[in-house]
């Protein structure tokens, strides 16, 4: 579907959380078509607090169930938006939202709802995951990989899984959180290079680095 741009009212009542405006407007398009509201909200969350944020999200997916999955122009979701923003609450309830829809037949449905949305990629092939733990957001990355730790985590376009990101920006709390969690992280780096590599490179004989 094409999307197109958001006339500015409606715009500023996404990026204000403003959910009975869009429950009273009458839209001479769906609301997929529009520039996403969900994630207007979610890149203008500073001035939000945490009630105003569960609300809407979780009011306008129940309008409009398919922007939970609804790309951006670089192929982003909500999930990877919040995810790189570090909005911890957004992405619960859009794990929540992903498996408790209505439209899920059965329980498994749900569940497999949530692991396409985590392994959704971007242009340049990141999942949420690569996003957030490129941002050292450690309550997101949590999530995350809880959600589903048997998940596969392949490289991006720049070579990188989520591992190696974290090893190679030293990021030892996020480095430790992965391999205690996910079965079977995926080391690889850029260049052929290894996530062992870029802890070499730190020369660092912390517990998480031990670990690799």
């Amino acid at each position: 579907m094409t999307i197109t741009r958001m006339d500015p009212i409606l715009y500023n009542a996404a990026a204000k959380g403003n959910i009975s405006y869009f429950k009273d407007h009458s839209f001479e398009r769906p609301l997929e078509a529009l520039l996403t509201p969900l994630q207007i909200f979610i890149t203008s969350l500073e001035n939000q607090i945490e009630s105003t944020e569960n609300n809407f999200v979780g009011e306008i997916l129940n309008m409009c169930p398919s922007l939970l999955c609804q790309v951006n122009v670089k192929d982003e979701t909500s999930l990877h938006v919040a995810a790189r923003y570090g909005h911890a609450n957004i992405v619960k309830v859009l794990i929540d939202c992903a498996r408790d829809h209505p439209h899920n037949q059965d329980p498994g449905s749900g569940v497999e709802v949530v692991r396409d949305m985590l392994g959704m990629v971007t242009k340049e092939k990141d999942t949420a995951l690569h996003e957030t733990v490129r941002y050292n957001h450690f309550e997101v990355v949590n999530l995350l990989i809880h959600e589903d730790p048997d998940f596969s985590y392949s490289v991006n376009d720049a070579g990188e899984t989520p591992l190696y990101i974290a090893v190679e920006r030293n990021y030892k709390n996020l480095v430790l959180e992965i391999l205690n969690t996910c079965n079977s992280p995926a080391y690889d780096g850029l260049l052929g290079r290894t996530a062992l590599h870029a802890a070499v490179f730190w020369d660092n004989k912390g517990p998480a680095f031990i670990a690799l």
